[in-house]
């Protein structure tokens, strides 16, 4: 009798040992990793290797003289993407970027392709600024625009309920600063979200610098 109790015991912890991990694995954040190599699950549109790198443990994209806005605009390069984990998630970054030609951009995208998606951006924009656009069936719109300093920005979007919240703030501040609300340009399962830089100069190249990237679900 004590021998099936003892058993009973270890096999309970065993399954408590294992629930624990498993629920711990679904809560845990993804936090990119670009010391080395990129993550697996990360893919670019249209990648060109020439134009991206990763340095000082961060990611840096070299900010693309094409554009994506509406339907004639769709060969621009090196969209970094990663699935979604699941319908309501949050996605955060850091991007350091001091745009000098006008509409000159780099930010966070959810995208489902070239005709649909959602951007939020530091950018040269009447000044410098931080801009939400949406793109919904090759008909791009600007949902919000707010002058910004210049300098880093910790951009944050979140996403429930086929709705999308974008917040931005200094990176290390306090408060975040609600920038506007959109719909998410396709079902969380067939979008992707991830970084992007555009519009750049091609007389005076300059990178965007992504760092601290961090995609949670269920939140």
């Amino acid at each position: 009798m004590k021998c099936f109790i003892r058993s009973v015991l270890v096999l309970t912890s065993i399954f408590m040992a294992a629930g624990l991990l498993v629920g711990a694995s679904l809560l845990a954040d993804y936090k990119a990793d670009f010391s080395k190599s990129l993550d697996k699950g990360w893919s670019f549109v249209r990648e060109d290797k020439a134009d991206w790198r990763l340095k000082d443990g961060k990611l840096q994209l070299l900010a693309q003289p094409s554009n994506i806005w509406g339907k004639r605009n769709n060969k621009t390069e090196n969209f970094l993407l990663r699935a979604l984990p699941g319908p309501a998630s949050t996605v955060e970054v850091t991007v350091d970027f001091n745009p000098r030609k006008e509409y000159e951009q780099a930010g966070l995208m959810i995208y489902l392709d070239d005709d649909n998606y959602i951007k939020f951006d530091r950018e040269l924009y009447g000044g410098q600024s931080c801009t939400l656009v949406l793109e919904s069936k090759a008909k791009p719109k600007v949902v919000k625009k707010i002058p910004f300093r210049e300098g880093p920005l910790r951009l944050r979007l979140e996403i429930a309920a086929g709705k999308v919240k974008a917040m931005v703030k200094a990176p290390g501040g306090k408060e975040w600063t609600t920038h506007g609300e959109t719909t998410l340009p396709g079902s969380h399962d067939k979008v992707k979200v991830g970084m992007f830089a555009l519009l750049g100069d091609k007389k005076k190249p300059r990178w965007a610098t992504f760092s601290d990237f961090v995609l949670t679900a269920g939140k």
